[in-house]
């Protein structure tokens, strides 16, 4: 979902900078990055659990 959200925005961004329209498109950008950010967090998060779980199994 966070990557949907996020190339959305990125694309929100470019038609607004296209725009002429600099805050709009700057603000697009910093969400997008937003939601970049919270799906590294999670993929980090998930690989953290996953090497936690394999490691007490033995």
């Amino acid at each position: 979902m966070c990557f949907i959200i996020a190339v959305v925005l990125v694309i929100l961004s470019y038609n607004f900078f296209m725009a002429n329209n600099i805050a709009l498109a700057i603000g697009s950008f910093l969400g997008s990055g937003f939601f970049i950010f919270l799906m590294i967090k999670n993929i980090l998060h998930v690989k953290n659990l996953k090497k936690d779980h394999k490691g007490k199994e033995k």
